[in-house]
């Protein structure tokens, strides 16, 4: 059987400037990066999916995500803000026709959007090791109460009930052409995508901030585990024809929302 070919859209909802030894390690670099957020929508036409669901939904839980930030430097606010909900009405998704959600760190300003109202039917795939990792002993980067949003965690529950929710560590498969799986290396709970395109194999990295990292094999500077940053990376470079680092800016261009498909052809 033939596997699909996705197209991948990046989404921008949000830029967080982050200093530079934060985005490079090794390097005493206290220039300032724009890191952007995004929402991926990946689809062959027939499935469509979400990476990442955004910023908390609750205005006081993104205040209490920029105080955090603000701790390194004060500088480290969101601006351009779009929650899930703005970027699924802008570009006429149905909150029904979304199939699958991956998470690629299970952090709120990946997982804000996470809301059962939001996804009535999607499966859900995020990182077991980061769920463990906000149950046991988190680092304390972030505080644990920016792993989840209340309503994202009750949320979890629902979709647990539901049997929509699949925490898995190992190469998982979540459709045709599309495997995620977690990497660690930023956090426990990172996680990656490998996906069929035109292209070829693509992977998505939260692993690596901006493609420097990517190019250089260049850990990112606020690694929990640096030398297994640095495998995820040059793992990624030789299984797949191209890497993508998550925050790169240049994303928004290199995989335009503009051009998503006007209509999906529904089972």
């Amino acid at each position: 059987m033939t596997t699909p070919l996705y197209s991948l859209h990046a989404i921008p909802i949000a830029t967080l400037p982050a200093p530079g030894w934060e985005v490079y390690f090794g390097l005493n670099d206290n220039s300032f990066y724009d890191l952007n957020f995004y929402i991926w929508v990946v689809t062959d036409g027939v499935r469509l999916g979400l990476i990442d669901t955004g910023l908390p939904l609750d205005p006081a839980a993104r205040a209490r995500l920029d105080e955090a930030n603000r701790k390194v430097d004060e500088r480290a606010t969101f601006s351009g803000v779009r929650t899930i909900t703005q970027v699924l009405n802008e570009y006429g998704i149905a909150p029904q026709d979304v199939d699958f959600v991956a998470i690629t760190q299970t952090i709120s300003y990946h997982t804000g959007g996470l809301e059962a109202a939001v996804l009535p039917r999607a499966e859900v795939y995020l990182s077991r090791a980061g769920v463990h990792e906000m149950l046991g002993e988190p680092p304390g980067h972030p505080p644990t109460e920016h792993y989840f949003t209340e309503a994202s965690w009750a949320s979890l529950r629902q979709f647990a009930i539901e049997g929509r929710l699949h925490c898995v560590d190992e190469m998982t498969v979540i459709a045709p052409g599309i495997q995620f799986e977690t990497t660690g290396g930023h956090h426990p709970g990172s996680a990656a995508l490998q996906i069929a395109t035109q292209e070829g194999v693509t992977g998505l990295l939260e692993t690596a901030f901006l493609q420097r990292n990517v190019e250089e094999g260049l850990p990112i500077g606020i690694a929990e585990d640096t030398a297994l940053c640095r495998r995820v990376i040059k793992r990624y470079r030789r299984e797949c024809d191209q890497v993508i680092a998550l925050h790169d800016p240049a994303n928004a261009e290199r995989f335009p929302a503009s051009v998503l498909p006007q209509r999906l052809v529904r089972r």
